[in-house]
């Protein structure tokens, strides 16, 4: 079996596909990985095939985009990113019809959502985080689009449907479309998100359902396996100055800016404050930034670390509510501290606060935010008792091996069919 998949976004787009690709390519089967050049190095360490969706510097320059990180802006500003993918992947899918495959793709891999429609190739959509599962029984959570549980159902309803005609397929349908004419459809795509870039033969959910439970509302049919826990380097050693700074003292505090977020020196003040305070040490996760000045000695600044093998020796996680670093961390059994930017981290942020494994903390950070809320999450049995039991669930579970299976029940039951429409 060959399998097309194609993840765009971020790391956290990104590394659950090559997980589930690792795992793949372990049972022989061939995969490709169309993404972003950014994680090129990482596909090919797993033996994944990868293909471009867009050059480099298309991507840097929409990850460094400010407006990508304001709730107001940030849709927009993706979506003009997207739109120019989509003819790049629906050519690389369609080139490939001919051959015995199956296509698993994430949230905005709409090109192969287009060739799938076009040639009916055996699809499978994937989502790694709820938040894009529009819901009018539990509304995810948005700055710009706040739906509250409490109203009437029937009003959420029709709320939903509204924001979703007025302003996601406003924004999105002209170009989807244009492709979909260009190559011989008809008709306009309609309920774009809750209804069409949902894969009719299966909705492959990258969360358990202790995270989300499923709703009535969400499309069907649909498989929940867990999170995929990959983090680009499984198992991965950790680099000797960090595993010596970790054998020196106490379980420190991590911070960790995510692949795309960037902290600022106000945030990193306000956090060696907070430490102080603690009498506790950190480690500061700051990717390919300056050297923070003035550090002490408990405090140390790293580049990057492999979170899998990372987290477990450590206190606390603070981050902006990724979900993968969310997913790392509940499996390491650790309380978290978030502060969402932009995207899914408020619907993830909501959702973790509800299972009582960690706090949210709303930006721009008060002088005592940060301190008083590690102060919770270190002292506080409740979440202590929470964090213990999202461990136990994220280990009872392999994730990728479930997907898997779910990969290859979908190529027996469409393949044959797909290669007769084809031509």
């Amino acid at each position: 079996m060959q399998v097309i998949m194609v993840a765009i976004g971020s790391a956290g787009d990104v590394y659950p596909f090559i997980g589930l690709g690792k795992a793949l390519v372990e049972q022989g089967h061939g995969v490709t990985l169309c993404s972003m050049p950014a994680f090129q190095s990482a596909i090919e360490q797993q033996g994944l095939e990868f293909v471009p969706v867009c050059d480099e510097q298309t991507y840097r320059q929409a990850m460094n985009d400010p407006r990508l990180w304001e709730p107001k802006t940030s849709f927009g500003t993706l979506w003009q990113a997207i739109a120019g993918m989509l003819e790049p992947v629906y050519r690389y899918v369609a080139s490939r019809r001919f051959e015995d495959i199956v296509v698993v793709g994430s949230l905005w891999a709409l090109g192969a959502r287009i060739a799938h429609e076009r040639y009916g190739i055996p699809y499978l959509s994937v989502q790694v985080s709820p938040s894009t599962l529009l819901s009018a029984h539990v509304p995810p959570v948005h700055p710009k689009f706040n739906v509250s549980p409490r109203m009437p159902l029937p009003l959420r309803k029709w709320l939903w449907r509204g924001i979703e005609y007025l302003s996601l397929d406003r924004t999105c349908a002209p170009a989807i479309d244009a492709l979909r004419h260009k190559i011989g459809l008809t008709g306009t795509v309609q309920r774009i998100f809750s209804q069409w870039l949902h894969a009719p033969q299966g909705v492959l959910c990258l969360f358990p359902d202790w995270f989300a439970a499923p709703q009535p509302d969400w499309p069907r049919p649909l498989s929940m396996v867990g999170f995929p826990m990959f983090d680009g380097s499984q198992g991965g050693e950790l680099e000797p100055r960090l595993q010596a700074f970790l054998d020196a003292g106490s379980a420190p505090v991590v911070f960790t800016q995510g692949s795309t977020t960037h902290f600022d020196q106000r945030f990193y003040r306000l956090a060696v404050s907070a430490l102080a305070k603690l009498g506790a040490r950190g480690i500061f996760l700051a990717g390919d930034r300056d050297p923070i000045v003035d550090l002490p000695a408990s405090v140390m600044q790293c580049t990057y670390a492999p979170m899998s093998t990372l987290l477990p020796h450590c206190a606390a996680l603070v981050h902006p509510a990724g979900v993968g670093a969310m997913s790392l961390a509940l499996a390491a059994g650790i309380p978290q501290v978030v502060m969402p930017v932009a995207h899914d981290q408020f619907d993830n942020a909501e959702r973790l606060v509800r299972l009582g494994a960690g706090v949210r903390l709303r930006l721009p950070l008060g002088e005592h935010d940060l301190l008083e809320a590690l102060v919770h999450v270190r002292s506080d049995p409740g979440v202590r008792q929470a964090c213990a039991l999202a461990h136990q669930r994220s280990v009872a579970r392999d994730a990728c091996a479930q997907a898997v299976e779910l990969v290859k029940e979908c190529h027996a039951r469409h393949g044959s069919r797909a290669l007769s429409r084809a031509g």
